[in-house]
């Protein structure tokens, strides 16, 4: 009986190390997972944008559960309807325009002289598959690629997920159109391993 007491001990000591860290594993996979669909669907409304020769427009909505990343042509659409090529992402994932994290290492990826769109809002394509924004609103008008006066520069996007008020995601969209996701390492203003105080991967 002590035998068994014994192991039965070590079996629950074991459990209850191994518990916390698999559930992290599992968050990450997720919170990864849904990263890396938004960015393949902001892909494919970069492409579609270059096939059909006009500016295609992605958003995300947020009041849908879980919330949805979609694209269309017309830029005054802003709620998810189906029919509309889209993703979904993870449950316990959900888009944040608010108390975000630092991204200064993401600012300097996308470039010192761009204007970074972050948080809220579409990123468009434009016939050539560069990232823009539609002036007017209106389908079937010019998607500005550049940012007016007097900020100017390049447009350049940044969304930001956030998993059960923990784990962060973002994706980046380059002012030449390259699309990545990102997750957040780690967030410690004295670190110096990716030299910024928080470490994007």
């Amino acid at each position: 009986m002590a035998e068994l007491l014994i192991v039965v001990a070590i079996i629950l000591i074991i459990a209850a190390i191994a518990v916390p860290n698999i559930a992290q594993t599992v968050a990450n996979y997720r919170l990864n997972a849904s990263g890396q669909s938004v960015a393949s669907l902001l892909q494919q409304a970069r492409l579609t944008a270059v096939k059909t020769n006009q500016p295609y427009y992605a958003r995300y909505d947020t009041t849908k559960t879980p919330n949805i990343v979609f694209f269309n042509p017309d830029p005054a659409v802003t709620t998810f309807s189906s029919g509309l090529p889209s993703v979904a992402i993870d449950g316990n994932t959900a888009f944040q325009t608010a108390a975000l994290p630092d991204y200064a290492q993401l600012g300097a990826y996308l470039g010192a002289s761009v204007s970074i769109q972050a948080g809220a809002g579409a990123i468009g394509f434009n016939q050539r598959g560069l990232p823009c924004l539609s002036s007017t609103n209106t389908i079937n008008t010019p998607c500005d690629q550049n940012a007016p006066p007097p900020g100017g520069g390049a447009r350049a996007f940044i969304w930001f997920m956030q998993y059960q008020s923990s784990g962060w995601e973002a994706v980046t969209v380059t002012p030449g159109g390259r699309i990545k996701s990102w997750r957040l390492g780690s967030l410690d203003p004295s670190s110096t391993a990716c030299g910024y105080p928080a470490c994007w991967q």
